[in-house]
């Protein structure tokens, strides 16, 4: 895969728009089913809601053709947002958004960065956040089977992976917070510590494979 380069906030952040023209696994689409979930379950068609990160466009080309007010910000502008920028520059205040979906996004700026975009989100005033993030594991075993009249049960066994594999994450979620080189692992309480001194409640979601969604709601 090909990686671009950009400087965000100081630090250069990498990424590539080649994958968006795969077939993506039957994961991914599992993914995009909980994306949608989550704003179905929560928000209402009266809000804005601003997508960082637009991917494939599957999750905004459903939510804005079932009349979502959405707008997406990318910054590949060969994915063809409709805003071309990054999550720390963006003015949440001037656009109105009330809230913010960013789905496998925030690992691909340093954790310092992240930090300065939940200050942003809190001062703009966005109502909430719903978001994913990938933990630091290798998958050892994914079983689920389903018999008549029971619910589908699944299993899944995993252990610590100790390092960061993907060349455009910075960080990554672990039971344990850990600087590797240039990288971080950091944990769940680190995460709602930041969102909590921000006014925000964070809630874990729904873990899907190795990534866990999340909602922070003012």
């Amino acid at each position: 895969m090909k990686y671009r380069k950009k400087i965000v906030d100081g630090h250069e952040v990498v990424y590539s728009p080649d994958w968006i023209n795969d077939l993506e696994s039957e994961i991914h689409f599992n993914w995009y089913y909980h994306q949608a979930e989550l704003v179905y379950s929560n928000c209402t068609r009266d809000q804005k809601i601003l997508e960082i990160g637009i991917g494939t466009g599957l999750l905004s080309d459903l939510l804005k053709k079932r009349g979502w007010d959405l707008i997406t910000l990318d910054i590949d502008e060969e994915k063809r947002p409709d805003i071309v920028g990054n999550a720390v520059d963006f003015d949440y205040l001037a656009n109105s958004i009330d809230v913010v979906l960013a789905f496998e996004i925030f690992e691909h700026i340093p954790y310092s960065t992240f930090e300065k975009v939940v200050q942003k989100l809190a001062e703009a005033k966005v109502q909430a956040v719903y978001f994913s993030l990938p933990w630091n594991e290798r998958e050892l075993l994914d079983f689920s089977f389903k018999m008549p009249k029971i619910h589908r049960k699944n299993w899944r066994l995993s252990i610590g992976r100790g390092e960061i594999a993907t060349t455009a994450h910075f960080w990554e979620l672990s039971k344990r917070g850990k600087n590797i080189s240039r990288k971080k692992l950091v944990s769940l309480p680190t995460i709602m510590d930041l969102f909590e001194r921000h006014g925000f409640v964070l809630t874990e979601k729904k873990k899907v494979g190795l990534i866990q969604y999340f909602s922070a709601d003012k």
